[in-house]
Parts: structure tokens; C-alpha cells; sequence
């Protein structure tokens, strides 16, 4: 249940066209929000793991961001892959390294 719980909310925040996201987060590699918008619409269309390094990328140019949204989508987009997820598991481990470097 929980989830399905965090694939509705991952559906519901993302939107835009993936093409010119893309082209935005990645012409201004500092650009916070571009990159999150870029991660919501990646994570709504079940594209996790470039999701994952939109997001951690974000974890480690501002941790505050957006009150901490890099790090809070990583635990959504974990959340919906599930605990058995080798892809959860291993950017549980760079959001780790990430957050105490």
C-alpha cells in the first residue's frame, strides 16, 4: 500500500515535456529548480533512476533546496520502488555519502 501510495504522488508532481526539462536541468547544472522539475517529470513517467541522480545531484549542490526537496523526493521515489529494490538500495548509499561528506 504504501507503495502505490508513492507512485500516485510521484504521478501527480510531475508534468512537463521530459525533452525540454531535460534540455533546462542540463544547460544550467547549478539550476536547482530546473532539476527538480526535471526529477518529477522523470518519476511521474516510472523513469526512477535518472530521477534518482537528478534529485541526488541536487542533494549535493543545496541540501536546503526547496526544504530539502532532493532528499524528500529520493524517499518517495524509494518508497515506490520498494525495499527489496536494488536500485533504492544503492542510492540510499550515495544519498548517505551525499549527506555526510
Amino acid at each position: 500500500l504504501a507503495q502505490l501510495a508513492a507512485r500516485t504522488t510521484l504521478a501527480a508532481t510531475g508534468s512537463g515535456d521530459l525533452a525540454s526539462l531535460a534540455k533546462r536541468a542540463a544547460a544550467t547544472p547549478i539550476d536547482c529548480a530546473a532539476k527538480l522539475d526535471y526529477a518529477n517529470a522523470l518519476a511521474a513517467h516510472g523513469d526512477y533512476e535518472p530521477a534518482l541522480e537528478e534529485l541526488l545531484a541536487i542533494v549535493r549542490a543545496d541540501r536546503g533546496f526547496g526544504d530539502d526537496a532532493g532528499r524528500k523526493g529520493m524517499l518517495t521515489i524509494f518508497e515506490a520502488l520498494g525495499a527489496d529494490s536494488d536500485l533504492a538500495r544503492r542510492f540510499r548509499r550515495e544519498l548517505a555519502s551525499a549527506i555526510n561528506r
